[in-house]
């Protein structure tokens, strides 16, 4: 196979604005979802337990979560009421469920800030960088993940593959990779 980047996503944590926490660390992070850390008082919040949802095993962001942030270290078994299946529904559990102030989750950037955009949760800073079109352009902030246009590497020239392939990574492919709202 023949793959080129053509644009980049990023691992994002969302919690609800009632929330006091703006950031936490890559280490803050991978405590919560471990298990080892339970509580908001010991990442700056207030005396109350920490509700981690997760997503399901097979999900995209589920995926990214054990590649970017957790590397290797296992995640606390979630309660299945904090196994959640779509995308949109961590978005309003984190928003708007019971003890939602309490909540934290985790999803793609393009998706919690185009498509399920919700006025009840904020995205975190990880390691005081903002999660912004930006900082995922420059690698800034440390969750980010290429995606890629893939054909076969034999595809002759000419041929509509070779065509497209090529198309997606020329300036004009870029700006509707821009236009759609990727970075």
């Amino acid at each position: 196979l023949e793959m080129a980047p053509i644009g980049r996503d990023a691992l994002v944590f969302l919690v609800n604005k009632k929330n006091p926490v703006d950031s936490l660390t890559r280490q803050e992070i991978v405590d919560i979802y471990s298990g080892k850390t339970t509580n908001w008082k010991d990442v700056g919040g207030n005396d109350a337990e920490i509700i981690a949802y997760q997503r399901q095993l097979v999900s995209g962001s589920q995926t990214l979560m054990n590649k970017l942030v957790m590397k290797g270290t296992p995640m606390a078994e979630a309660p299945a009421k904090k196994i959640i299946g779509g995308m949109g529904g961590l978005v309003d559990a984190v928003a708007v469920y019971d003890g939602a102030e309490n909540a934290i989750g985790y999803n793609v950037y393009y998706y919690v800030s185009r498509m399920k955009l919700d006025e009840n949760i904020k995205l975190l800073a990880v390691e005081g960088v903002e999660p912004s079109n930006e900082t995922i352009a420059s690698g800034d902030y440390p969750f980010v993940n290429d995606f890629y246009v893939v054909i076969r590497a034999d595809a002759p020239a000419g041929s509509p593959e070779r065509i497209l392939f090529d198309w997606m990574q020329s300036e004009d492919g870029q700006k509707l990779v821009a236009h759609e709202g990727y970075v």
